[in-house]
């Protein structure tokens, strides 16, 4: 009996460990064929440095080249409207007629002085040659040869006077008839036939201006004007006297005007209430698509950045502190953060100042995958454009 028990135990040992040794060699089998850890695919380009030109955008509004607000020169009643609102005039083009006919009567009245002064003239002339060859034989006293004289010169003034006054009153005739100054497109008119209008009045009767060349008014803060200067002058960028004619416009609705703009000078004053100046630039505007008063932006060439480096802007992240930050592959394969310094955005890519040089690999995509210090196992090269429009190039 006890041989029996002696013999069961060993055979109890014998399965219980023949168990854990096959407990043993699963675990082992198990762990040599776990799945390894996934490498991601991380995109990268490679930096490189080109010219680039800088572009500045304004606001502005349009405003006519040429205004002229038309206001009569003489009082009367207007008797035609003689052109059509809306319409183009030219400049001498009459606009209205106000009754010339009290204007004719002064006109008449001033001719006839101007004649009876002439008469008058004529015998004051004929008096003082006679008086001069008496007053030679003493027919005459001295005396008397002054006043013929004296009353000849008077003559002669009131000939003056009166040729004067026909003439202003020629000038007030003509100015019945109120001409266009300018060539330009006619607004609304303010009065109609009938109405009593004066020379000089506050209100014009029509308003003229002149749509080409359109001009635009574009407005800029001094700081922008005080950070242009101080990056030209630093040599961040180059100008050439080209780019100041070469101004692109975006209509209201966000399209491109189709023709190109010149700047012709910029305010020489900053206004004291915003701290802004103003900037004109002229259009040309053969068919009447920009009118006055509209909003719009003008896109001015600021300079070319000779070896300008542009990186995508999803590459570029922030610190909470608003520093910009690259992940960068080095030499060893390896992930670094590198601080760098931006100025703007230029078609979605940010201009980097300082902080990356041409031939580093920046990563572009994959960099939720990518800590700093970490080794990049796997990888690919996008080119400058796929990077910025999101495609990739393998």
């Amino acid at each position: 009996m006890a041989i029996l028990k002696k013999f069961l135990s060993h055979q109890l040992v014998f399965v219980l460990g023949s168990l854990g040794l096959f407990s043993l060699q699963g675990c082992d089998e198990q762990q040599t064929t776990s799945p390894q850890a996934p490498q991601y695919d991380i995109g990268y380009m490679i930096v490189e440095s080109r010219p680039v030109e800088l572009k500045d955008e304004m606001p502005g509004r349009t405003l006519a080249s040429y205004e002229a607000e038309v206001r009569p020169q003489v009082g009367g009643i207007i008797l035609r409207q003689l052109f059509e609102e809306g319409t183009m005039v030219q400049k001498g083009q009459p606009l209205y007629q106000i009754d010339p006919a009290p204007f004719q009567l002064a006109l008449d009245q001033a001719q006839s002085d101007l004649r009876k002064a002439q008469a008058n003239q004529s015998t004051a002339r004929n008096r003082a040659d006679r008086y001069r060859r008496l007053v030679k034989e003493r027919a005459v006293s001295r005396q008397d040869f002054d006043d013929a004289v004296a009353t000849y010169q008077e003559a002669q003034s009131d000939v003056t006077s009166a040729r004067a006054a026909v003439e202003n009153a020629k000038i007030n005739l003509n100015y019945t008839k109120v001409y266009a100054p300018i060539n330009g497109r006619a607004g609304r008119s303010t009065v109609t036939a009938g109405a009593l209008v004066t020379a000089n009045q506050a209100s014009p009767l029509v308003t003229v201006q002149t749509y080409d060349p359109m001009y635009v008014d574009l407005t800029a803060s001094s700081a922008e004007l005080l950070q242009f200067r101080r990056e030209l002058a630093a040599g961040q960028f180059t100008r050439t006297q080209a780019e100041s004619k070469n101004i692109t416009l975006f209509l209201e609705d966000g399209t491109a005007y189709d023709r190109r703009g010149s700047i012709l000078f910029s305010d020489i004053n900053i206004d004291q209430t915003t701290g802004s100046f103003v900037l004109r630039v002229s259009f040309p505007n053969p068919d009447q698509i920009l009118l006055p008063g509209m909003f719009v932006r003008a896109s001015l060439p600021r300079g070319i950045v000779d070896n300008a480096i542009l990186i995508p802007a999803k590459a570029l992240s922030r610190t909470p502190k608003g520093s910009a930050q690259l992940s960068v592959i080095t030499a060893d394969n390896k992930v670094e953060l590198r601080t760098v310094e931006t100025s703007r955005m230029v078609n979605n890519e940010w201009l980097i100042t300082k902080g990356i040089k041409a031939g580093e690999k920046v990563i572009v995509e994959g960099l939720q995958f990518v800590r700093p210090g970490s080794p990049v196992a796997k990888s690919h090269e996008i080119s400058g454009s796929a990077a910025t429009n999101g495609k990739t190039n393998q």
